[in-house]
């Protein structure tokens, strides 16, 4: 019996770990179809269906993203004002906050619906009872242009106050001009600069833009200073300010200074490419047709910079290009 035991025993043993082999070869080959396949269709628009199935079934985030996609043409999809408004309306019906500062945004610019100043501030005020506080700032805004509601100034600087308080960037600038040029509120350059530096400091690209402009030109008494000027337009033109990249070109323009950094490099590249400043194009030309530690040098670069600055009326760039050809000419 002992020995007959052991048989058995062996074949069990034998039989088990075939069973095993077999169970961890078949589980390797699920796992590797598993990896292999493809989601049906799921990575295509088709997602616009599901989140309108979704929004049917009276999901907000769903008809809310919605309008956005149609709002800002997003993953593809072609932009539609008329059906981004549909989505923000669904949405903003179940108590979306952004989806009704959203859909406000949208009858008071008349985008795929008829401009209704009244409608407009209905909704931004719904969304700011609902906590948006972009929508509250927007209220504000209205209040103090006297647009679907009666003006008041008192009212939109209770607002700005409010909302600058909680870190709304666009309503410390509307408090700091109020401040600076006395709308209601007793002229004080002092409080409108500190709220100025708020809204910069907090990324609204118009605070930045109105402390280099109050410290280039000395404005309302301020001494001049071409070093702060310098700082706040940067801060501005790397938030994508047109207007403080083309300023921060001019304050460079004067001495036509190289670039001497790569923060330099960085916002030359911006104010040139995205903003057509001609001397921040220049500066680029200079930069490529030398040799330097920022850029590899490139002639055919350098002329194109120097092309462009020229056709923008920068006089030292048609200068260059003519040294360029007359070098090329010996």
């Amino acid at each position: 019996m002992g020995k007959l035991n052991s048989t058995l025993g062996i074949v069990t043993t034998a039989a088990v770990l075939l069973l095993i082999l077999i169970l961890v070869g078949n589980r390797e080959l699920i796992m590797d179809s598993v990896e292999n396949r493809k989601l049906p269709s799921l990575l295509d628009s088709d997602f616009v269906t599901y989140y309108k199935d979704a929004c049917e079934l009276k999901d907000a985030e769903a008809c809310y993203e919605l309008g956005l996609i149609y709002d800002q043409g997003k993953d593809g999809v072609a932009v539609d004002h008329e059906d981004a408004y549909t989505y923000y309306e669904k949405a903003c019906k179940l108590d979306n906050g952004a989806a009704c500062n959203n859909l406000a945004y949208l009858y008071d610019n008349g985008l795929g619906v008829e401009e209704h100043n009244w409608h407009a501030f209905r909704y931004y005020k719904k969304a700011c009872d609902l906590g948006e506080l972009e929508g509250c700032y927007n209220q504000g805004a209205m209040y103090y242009r006297g647009e679907g509601v009666k003006r008041s100034r008192y009212r939109a600087a209770k607002i700005f106050e409010d909302m600058c308080e909680k870190g709304v960037g666009a309503a410390c600038n509307d408090l700091a001009y109020m401040y600076a040029h006395g709308i209601h509120l007793r002229k004080d350059i002092f409080e409108a600069i500190s709220l100025y530096s708020n809204a910069c400091q907090y990324g609204e690209a118009s605070g930045c833009n109105n402390l280099g402009n109050m410290y280039e030109e000395g404005l309302f008494g301020v001494a001049k200073d071409k070093i702060k000027a310098e700082r706040f337009f940067i801060k501005g033109c790397e938030l994508d300010d047109a207007d403080s990249c083309n300023k921060l070109g001019y304050l460079y323009g004067k001495g036509i200074r190289q670039i001497s950094s790569k923060e330099d490099l960085k916002l030359s590249e911006r104010a040139c490419n995205k903003y057509n400043n001609g001397v921040s194009c220049y500066k680029l030309g200079e930069l490529y047709y030398s040799e330097n530690e920022f850029v590899d040098q490139d002639t055919y670069k350098a002329i194109d910079y120097f092309k462009k600055a020229c056709d923008m009326g920068q006089s030292q760039s048609c200068k260059r290009l003519g040294d360029i050809h007359r070098e090329q000419q010996k």
